[in-house]
């Protein structure tokens, strides 16, 4: 990654000040340790257990997940192992001011656990992401290198102004020191107390630039704040329909759900302003009715599409088979007769769940399609009789299974191929 040259004024403000900050609080650290890892006690078979944060040893036989250590008093996680080390890592952000300025500094937080020794932790910083009251924002970090996984750095590197990448963007979005500072600007507007569990360096941003954000914040509906934070494109669409929903004092406990209502309602043209729509006392239910109607009017649709294109074959579809409309093949329970329009096969394949339209056999030269029914009028297979073989090459009932008049039926139409044959010669 190559360093880039500080062009504009908030650039080089970004610059000077990030020679300026000192190392990361120890409290932080401390804390980072005490809440991120599993501190794990070393159990072999024997019921020895070793302590991975004092190296203390002593016995324990019990079945349970967890012991607390008579020495250190602290709460560890049994693993039954006759490994000697295990070494856990994760990021760990602080929030910090510095010249007017907010940064999130991320680390890589490290702690190695040894049987019978003190667990060891270091820490390296690996970047630091800028914004300021303006919602600029710019990033200094360690230079990237090329591997394998992404968030690879070279340690060796100075922390220096960079171009901003997704891997920062997402190393970002971490485990956060509850102690912090924030410009007065954030302060401002709402950024205070506990924070809601998204993605912070967005929520600042949002909060300097958003004044919906904004809103939210300072009613501390931290379930909203979370998902619009990270769903930025519903709170456009949605924001409207909250408004109102909040007016009135209801309540949403699934952010996604009730934004899918709104979509859904929105696509079938209803109100989204309407409480009667948009505060609904049952919210699944309500979302799974629309969408139901939503699935059902997309259906429509698609098959008002597909008979629109259909029908630019009709007139070759009435030209080679016209003349063997009317042909009705029929014993005492069953009665076989020929799909007389594009509709008909539409109507045929929907029924029958099969793709006797959707693979518009009505275009096929060689072919006729027939549909056998009962004597309730029930539909029971389609017939693909060939006009070059003079036979059934295929009957096929729902979902291209067949049923207990298949053989029956293939022998009654077999048995009037004369009847096309006819009907061929004298179109």
């Amino acid at each position: 990654m190559i360093q880039m040259k500080a062009r504009t004024k908030f650039e080089k403000q970004v610059a000077a000040s990030n020679e300026r900050l000192t190392a990361i609080s120890p409290k932080a650290v401390e804390w980072g340790v005490k809440h991120l890892f599993k501190h794990p006690a070393f159990r072999v078979p024997s019921g020895a257990t070793t302590c991975g944060d004092c190296g203390h040893k002593f016995r324990h036989e019990g079945k349970g997940m967890y012991v607390v250590c008579p020495h250190c008093g602290h709460r560890l996680e049994i693993k039954d192992t006759l490994k000697r080390s295990h070494k856990e890592s994760t990021y760990l952000a602080v929030l910090d001011t510095i010249d007017g300025l907010q940064v999130e500094r991320v680390f890589l937080l490290s702690v190695y656990f040894k049987k019978g020794q003190p667990f060891d932790v270091c820490h390296n910083e690996v970047c630091r992401l800028w914004l300021n009251a303006n919602g600029q924002t710019a990033v200094t970090s360690k230079a990237r290198t090329i591997g394998y996984y992404r968030d690879c750095f070279n340690w060796g590197s100075k922390i220096e102004l960079r171009n901003m990448s997704d891997v920062h963007h997402i190393i970002a979005d971490t485990w956060h020191y509850p102690i912090y500072k924030v410009i007065p600007e954030l302060r401002r507007n709402g950024m205070k107390g506990t924070l809601p569990d998204c993605h912070i360096f967005e929520l600042m941003k949002s909060l300097l630039t958003d004044a919906r954000i904004e809103t939210l914040m300072k009613a501390r509906n931290f379930k909203a704040v979370k998902y619009f934070i990270n769903n930025k494109s519903m709170l456009d669409k949605c924001w409207n329909s909250h408004k109102v929903a909040m007016r009135h004092g209801y309540r949403i406990d699934n952010y996604g759900t009730w934004c899918d209502l709104i979509t859904l309602l929105e696509k079938s043209g209803r109100d989204t302003r309407c409480t009667k729509y948009i505060c609904p006392t049952n919210l699944e239910a309500e979302h799974d009715y629309w969408l139901n109607k939503s699935v059902t009017a997309e259906v429509k649709r698609r098959k008002a599409e597909e008979l629109i294109k259909a029908k630019e074959d009709e007139e070759t579809f009435y030209k080679s088979k016209s003349c063997y409309f009317g042909i009705i093949i029929k014993d005492n329970d069953i009665e076989v007769s020929v799909l007389d329009s594009i509709e008909a096969y539409q109507a045929e394949g929907d029924a029958m769940h099969h793709c006797v339209f959707k693979c518009s056999y009505y275009n096929r030269k060689n072919s006729i399609i027939l549909s056998a029914h009962d004597k309730d009028g029930n539909r029971i297979e389609t017939v693909e009789f060939s006009l070059t073989e003079n036979k059934v090459v295929q009957s096929r009932g729902v979902c291209n299974s067949n049923t207990e008049y298949h053989d029956r039926i293939i022998n009654l139409v077999n048995a009037n191929a004369h009847r096309f044959i006819k009907a061929k010669a004298t179109a």
